[in-house]
């Protein structure tokens, strides 16, 4: 909550998100390890200055986003090449690991965590209602979409608990199996209730939501307003030349590479 009365949770949710997508987009041209290196520290830098957000709060995040980053750092190292490539760096049987394509891993994998920290920076500074609302009014997505969104949103951390007392119930049981597929069938087990409580819920939800005529409103009030102001406009601008600044900065310094359209490193 603290984060949500913070000067970047102060900020229009959908500026904010279309900021989120100009960051995105420009990072996914980026293509060397420490450009996106640089978004990371300075989005971090924003989070915790601007939006009163620790460095814990990344933590579960950017573990699974590590995981998925080995693998492409891994996969990279033995599968890319590159033109003139110099000797493997190291060779196990058929497996050869190039320079060029442990480089290319990491700078995708250094990516990824930079768009994960910039995605939830926006998450974690905006409250979900105003987001809603701000969809709503100011980039004129239906309210049919933008209320069902946020009740999705609402829904996650249910699903949390759900599956956490799924999962209990299961082994008072007597359902565990230590075995590693065994372990697999039971966490697969464990999702077919947990899907049919998610459906029940969002059936409740839908039918709840048509008795209040909510399809049929031909206009809406809202109790809070998500006016853009020039502060809204400042931030915008601001992020954006940040982000310009940086890239020039690591182009000067030639650590700058982008997409040239080749799927190799």
């Amino acid at each position: 909550m603290r984060a949500w009365s913070s000067a970047l949770g102060r900020r229009d949710p959908v500026v904010k998100f279309a900021v989120v997508l100009v960051l995105s987009l420009l990072l996914v041209l980026v293509i060397d390890p420490i450009t996106p290196l640089l978004f990371l520290a300075l989005t971090l830098l924003a989070a915790a200055a601007l939006g009163n957000v620790s460095l814990a709060s990344y933590g579960r995040a950017f573990a699974v986003l590590a995981v998925v980053g080995l693998g492409f750092v891994w996969s990279n190292a033995i599968l890319a090449s590159a033109p003139g490539e110099t000797p493997p760096l190291a060779v196990w049987g058929p497996i050869r690991v190039s320079e060029a394509g442990l480089r290319f891993g990491i700078a995708i994998a250094l990516r990824g965590l930079a768009i994960g920290a910039i995605s939830l920076t926006f998450v974690l500074t905006t409250d979900p209602t105003r987001f809603a609302v701000s969809l709503a009014r100011n980039a004129r997505v239906p309210d049919r979409i933008a209320y069902p969104l946020l009740a999705a949103y609402r829904f996650l951390p249910f699903l949390t608990d759900e599956y956490a007392q799924i999962h209990l119930a299961q082994r008072v049981r007597g359902a565990a199996d230590a075995s590693t597929f065994g372990g697999l069938r039971r966490r697969l087990r464990e999702l077919v209730p947990l899907f049919a409580t998610a459906v029940r819920r969002a059936t409740r939800v839908a039918v709840a939501m048509d008795a209040r005529g909510f399809a049929g409103a031909s206009s809406r009030t809202y109790l809070r307003e998500t006016p853009i102001g020039g502060g809204d406009v400042v931030f915008a601008l601001v992020a954006i030349a940040g982000a310009l600044a940086l890239l020039w900065l690591s182009a000067s310094a030639g650590w700058l590479r982008l997409w040239d359209g080749r799927f190799s490193a």
